[in-house]
């Protein structure tokens, strides 16, 4: 499904959502969903005339399984180079400590019962980013909150992806982080007012519907109801 133009999702991926974006300098990827994605992607490229090996990067907003267990597989398909950031790279080493930091100790006991039933994916970076800076045309922003590393993608003046930073509602309505799956409240919510200083018309999420038609407006408005 195209959502803008150059910017596509990529429907039946389980998961988090996954982009694909044909515009600009190189195709890009961003996140993968889980595992048995590329697939869906490579039947998805097809559809457009492209080829797997026209994906150039994989971004990852963050290692949480939904968004990153099909990367490796997608890496393998397509050739691209996985960009990850540095914070992530604890959870790909099976620490997930630093996620656990800020939580209740009901939380904390539910989640280290779930962490031998659900493991953090292995994945091998190429790029691990230690601050922000631009690959492929996009500015790569250290926006954490959900987790340490997680980042937003972001093509000024248009589009922005924001991974679990925000989500959304099925009218394409921000809603803030959800704090039980926040790492620390404070900083997911002075990552959500960088979001709200930056230039673009959409802003795509990993769960929910794109968020569309002055979406800056739309986050400075969730910001002002902030409670």
């Amino acid at each position: 499904m195209e959502i803008i133009p150059g910017v596509h999702k990529i429907e039946g991926v389980s998961g988090a959502n996954c982009y694909l974006v044909t515009s600009g300098t190189e195709m890009v990827l961003i996140d993968t969903g889980m595992r048995g994605s590329s697939k869906k992607v490579a039947s998805y490229l097809k559809t457009l005339g492209k080829n797997p090996s026209d994906i150039k990067y994989i971004f990852i907003t963050h290692a949480d399984p939904d968004h990153i267990s099909g990367a490796m597989e997608i890496k393998k398909l397509t050739g691209a180079k996985l960009v990850i950031h540095n914070g992530e790279m604890p959870a790909l080493a099976g620490d997930s400590s630093s996620r656990l930091r800020n939580k209740s100790r009901i939380v904390k006991i539910l989640s280290r019962m779930l962490s031998g039933l659900i493991r953090f994916p292995s994945a091998s970076p190429d790029i691990v980013l230690k601050a922000d800076t631009e690959i492929a045309g996009f500015k790569i922003i250290n926006t954490p909150g959900h987790s340490d590393g997680s980042i937003s993608i972001y093509q000024p003046g248009t589009v922005i992806f924001v991974g679990d930073a925000l989500t959304a509602d099925a009218n394409g309505n921000p809603k803030r982080p959800v704090k039980m799956l926040a790492a620390d409240m404070a900083q997911a919510k002075a990552s959500v007012e960088l979001i709200a200083g930056l230039k673009y018309n959409t802003l795509l999420v990993g769960h929910g519907a794109p968020v569309k038609g002055d979406a800056v407006a739309k986050v400075k408005k969730l910001l002002a109801d902030w409670k």
